[in-house]
């Protein structure tokens, strides 16, 4: 334990701060120059960007234009790219880890970790001839803020750069000259600048511009009072809840990021300046003298602590720790957590710190761990409780096997204990463990883990392309296969296709074997970046393995598939995907290659001609004709002679019917199409005659309408011309004159001559309009064997 205690450094009466030394061998200790350089790390253990410092004189033997160098935590070169474009301002990180360059004109560019180019936006849309002068990014784990101050000493803010929306924010009063400092500053629910003039203190948000007071020299903390003398640093947490302030007499002020709050005055005099500030997590500023080749932490409420650093270092805040960044090694100073403390605490009584003392007994075989668990026996639970969770504050992994082993030492005098947390910080620390080996780079702490979440540190692990590591943890902390595991293979499989001088064959073929046993494999989104990346082939081949039809088919198009793409959609059964098929076919092809396209298909032949039923007419004119099939043409004709809407586009019609019947010999439909052009005209004649409506109406309507209007001679010659037999015109009298209720000229009818159709139907209409004193007139003359039946019917009526 006085091992473990050894850095440990006390602070205040109970507390201790600690270095842990990450990587105390870098790589990249040959190669840079921390002093000449900047250095601009990712938070929770990200990698590192580091570009010559301009405003600093060094021999340059390389070209005069700046080189962007993105290494791992542990200094491992991930990429290195010369930057070609604009005036480079500024540079930061997106919350995904892309690389953002701000440039003098107000473009924006985005890099990934290994310098691809992906996407640009600016700040100054609309705003020609605008300059910057700088620039400050900054995220919050969810969204990346970027704000800029142009040469007319506006600020222009993006409050999330996947919405690219941008705000400029109020004028600030006696802004003459520009600010000595500014930083970003995102409180819960605003993004707020803070701005320091050479006497003023403004804090602008998108709806005011308000002056801040802090009282540097007022004891009373609480009352404002105004500022001193200009500030010439200013320092903000990683988790934007607290903020520093140093002015020109090295007086520090440690507050609320609101300003609303203090915290601490510090005002203690140094002896030489502050080259550089930085939160640590939460409980106080790391100070970094140069010259005295010191860090000095300043407590957030009291006490500070020193460590000694004689080589040149960077500072980088972070929601539990401050990273100290060097040549030679990666540090991080924090606050011992409090479970570490009550442990390895020298003359500890706590019963974690008895636990871990059983257990190291017990593996001694020494008959005292029997007398250490007695001691903790009534706070056994929590004394492995504690242990766990001290363990995920470590990253020696000697300590943490102290730790867990103590704990499942623990564990088996309790019963009915759940061990969920046990086994999945068990699984948890592995992890932890592999990203943190120097290969890997990534020395993230249990607690920003918990702050990112495990998809996020899985995302860190795609992006850096460490695709196997991220495949295994996923499934060894059993991770769901959406969130996991296919989702990493689709991000290997997009680096796949990119890579050119593979086969296409060949890649389409590993991709699926690789990709083929797993669930909500996105084979289109492949495909897709594929495409993007000139390789239409082997999207189309990546296609094939697309489960989701319906994903299939858009794609299918975009690449000029039509006929592949037809195919699929009538295998597929979903009749909306043929139709967009076809109809995407119908406005990208000829007419006559489209026409002999779909006639492969019976189905999507038969789909087409329903479709051009209810839409479009003219295009299953076009189709008929082209395969001159007289049939259908026919049935065309007549369908839209039925839509026609006078007589002489009706006979039209017909007309061309009987032209496509005589190329047929069909007899049956010939005679009948000539018959109702000969009922046409004769309609056409009685129009004129009786200047009446008989348009569209059938031979039987059309002989009803005669009779009702009492035009019984032209009724008789319109049965004679058409031979209607004479039952039909017999019941069609009988109809309209009891429908007119002209029983007189019923009876008349009656006795002309003997009914072809017998006399029960005029029984039957009387009953039926409730004449029972006409229907016993009619019942004498009903057959004998239906007199009984009838009879009946009759008497029955009211």
């Amino acid at each position: 334990m006085s091992l473990l205690t050894s850095e440990w450094v006390p602070y205040g009466t109970e507390n201790y701060f600690r270095k842990l030394e990450m990587y105390s061998d870098m790589y990249w200790c040959n190669e840079i120059d921390i002093s000449t350089s900047v250095v601009i790390a990712a938070p929770c253990g990200g990698p590192v960007i580091v570009i010559r410092d301009r405003t600093k004189l060094v021999s340059v033997k390389t070209v005069g234009k700046p080189i962007i160098s993105v290494y791992t935590s542990s200094g491992k070169i991930i990429s290195s790219f010369v930057w070609s474009s604009g005036h480079l301002i500024n540079l930061g990180w997106s919350n995904n880890e892309e690389i953002l360059c701000c440039q003098d004109d107000g473009l924006v560019l985005i890099y990934d970790l290994f310098g691809n180019y992906q996407h640009t936006f600016s700040m100054i849309k609309d705003r020609q001839g605008v300059k910057l002068l700088d620039a400050r990014i900054t995220s919050n784990f969810t969204r990346t803020i970027v704000a800029v101050l142009t040469e007319t000493c506006n600020i222009y803010v993006m409050n999330d750069i996947t919405k690219v929306k941008v705000h400029i924010l109020p004028d600030i009063p006696d802004m003459n000259s520009l600010p000595n400092l500014w930083e970003i500053v995102l409180l819960e629910r605003q993004t707020n600048i803070l701005i320091s003039t050479n006497h003023s203190l403004y804090s602008v948000s998108h709806a005011e511009c308000k002056q801040q007071f802090i009282g540097f020299n007022d004891t009373d903390y609480n009352n404002d009072t105004s500022l001193s003398n200009s500030i010439k640093k200013i320092c903000i947490s990683a988790d934007h809840k607290y903020i520093a302030l140093l002015n020109n007499d090295n007086i520090i002020w440690i507050g609320s990021s609101d300003l609303r709050k203090v915290y601490r005055i510090y005002r203690k005099s140094f002896s030489s300046s502050i080259d550089q500030m930085a939160w640590c997590g939460t409980e106080g500023v790391a100070l970094y003298f140069r010259s005295e080749e010191t860090v000095m932490i300043i407590g957030k409420i009291e006490d500070q602590v020193s460590f000694i650093y004689t080589d040149p270092i960077c500072l980088v805040s972070e929601i539990d720790c401050v990273r100290v960044i060097g040549a030679f090694s990666n540090d991080m100073l924090q606050l011992v957590p409090h479970y570490v403390q009550e442990i390895f605490r020298i003359n500890s009584t706590s019963p974690s710190s008895y636990l871990v003392e059983a257990s190291k007994q017990f593996e001694r075989r020494n008959h005292r761990a029997n007398e250490y668990i007695h001691l903790v026996n009534q706070m056994l639970e929590t004394a492995v409780d504690h242990c766990i969770k001290a363990a995920g504050h470590e990253i020696d992994t000697s300590t943490q096997k102290l730790l867990m082993k103590a704990a499942q030492f623990g564990k088996t005098f309790l019963q009915n204990w759940n061990p969920e947390q046990y086994i999945n910080l068990c699984r948890l620390l592995r992890v932890l463990n592999a990203v943190r080996d120097p290969k890997i780079g990534i020395s993230i702490t249990y607690p920003q883990l918990q702050k990112i979440s495990v998809q996020t540190l899985l995302d860190k692990l795609v992006g850096q392309r460490h695709y196997y590591l991220a495949l295994q943890a996923s499934s060894y902390i059993r991770m769901s296969s959406n969130l996991g595991s296919s989702r990493i293979l689709t991000h290997w499989a997009k680096f796949k296709v990119k890579q050119t001088q593979v086969d296409k064959e060949q890649l389409a073929i590993t991709i699926a074997d690789k990709l083929g046993k797993y669930s909500g494999v996105s084979y289109h989104s492949i495909a897709e970046m594929a495409a993007n990346s000139g390789r239409i082939q082997l999207a189309i081949k990546l296609l094939d393995y697309e489960t989701q039809v319906n994903l299939q088919i858009p794609l299918l198009l975009k690449y000029q598939q039509d006929t592949i793409a037809l195919k699929k959609a009538v295998e597929s059964g979903n009749t909306d995907l043929v139709y967009m098929v076809l109809l995407h076919m119908q406005t990208s092809m000829p007419l006559g290659k489209f026409q002999m396209e779909i006639k492969k298909s019976s189905v999507a032949q038969a789909l087409y001609i329903k479709y051009c039923h209810q839409q479009s007419g003219y295009s299953l004119l076009d189709m008929y004709t082209q395969e001159d099939n007289h049939e259908e043409l026919a049935l065309y004709h007549i369908t839209e002679s039925i839509k026609s809407k006078n007589t002489k586009e009706m006979s039209v019609s017909i007309n061309e019917a009987i032209n496509c019947y005589k190329r047929t010999r069909d007899e049956f439909s010939l005679t009948t199409c000539e018959s109702q052009i000969k009922l046409i005209r004769y309609q056409s004649s009685l129009e004129e005659k009786l200047k009446n409506d008989f348009r569209n109406l059938t031979l039987n309507d059309t002989l009803l309408k005669l009779i009702e209007i009492n035009e019984l001679k032209l009724a008789d010659k319109l049965r004679s011309e058409f031979k209607v037999p004479e039952r039909r015109y017999w019941w069609a009298r009988l109809t309209i004159l009891a429908k007119q209720q002209d029983w007189n000229e019923l009876e008349k009818l009656s006795k002309v001559k003997k009914s072809p159709i017998g006399y029960e139907p005029f029984v039957d209409v009387c009953i039926e309009h409730g004449n029972k004193y006409e229907a016993l007139k009619y019942l004498p003359k009903v057959r004998d064997d239906l007199k009984q039946n009838y009879s009946t019917k009759v008497t029955s009526m009211p």
